[in-house]
């Protein structure tokens, strides 16, 4: 999944962020989804639990409370899927992508050695927590929210982490779908998640407030 592109230059970060990741080593996670949704194994540069513990909360906790309509446009997804996937979580991407879904081929050593222990098939996709932490999905632009405060960021965090997790779950399942209709969808779902989310946390809207700020 894309974010708009960013100016010259800002990849050097993202490289940095990788070749720590490599000499801190990697810690693995395994999240067990609600009714018949694949698990997920989560895998993180060591010392990111946090990062780990919230894609955990959206898919264990934020996706099972939802109601029925705004996560019924996921339901042939999830069904659709291996029995396990692989997410790896990285800071930011250097392409700046918030995630990518692996097609079968370039997966992760990981990945492949547990297609192989298992004897099934593993999914993989990848996840940028930092960069999906400063995305605002548009035509979206600011909240009316009321007195949410910072609890509204995190609201905000729970939603964009299911909106991508699922955009690339989607193309993992339905690798034939067009990418401009699978952001449609998740987008889409964004906004109908800070919906829910707001309300149950504030009693209050979300929408839009203002025009999109200039790029």
């Amino acid at each position: 999944m894309r974010r708009r592109r960013s100016p010259a230059g800002v990849h050097l970060p993202g490289l940095f962020h990788r070749l720590l990741e490599r000499i801190r080593g990697w810690e693995q996670r395994l999240v067990r989804g609600s009714g018949e949704h694949p698990l997920l194994l989560l895998s993180y540069p060591r010392g990111k639990e946090e990062a780990a513990r919230e894609v955990e909360i959206a898919y264990t906790h934020t996706l099972p409370a939802l109601g029925a309509e705004t996560v019924a446009p996921y339901a042939k997804v999830l069904a659709a899927l291996p029995v396990m996937v692989v997410v790896l979580l990285r800071p930011v991407n250097p392409c700046g992508c918030l995630g990518h879904h692996h097609p079968a081929g370039i997966e992760s050593r990981l990945t492949r050695r547990l297609a192989a222990e298992l004897g099934s098939n593993v999914g993989e996709i990848d996840l940028a927590y930092e960069a999906i932490r400063d995305w605002r999905p548009q035509p979206l632009s600011s909240l009316a929210a009321g007195d949410l405060g910072e609890s509204l960021e995190a609201l905000h965090f729970q939603a964009a982490l299911l909106a991508v997790l699922l955009h690339e779950l989607e193309h993992l399942a339905f690798p034939e779908k067009k990418e401009r209709a699978i952001r449609g969808a998740s987008n889409e779902f964004y906004s109908e998640v800070m919906r829910e989310l707001v309300a149950r946390e504030g009693g209050t809207g979300y929408g839009m407030a203002g025009p999109p700020p200039r790029p």
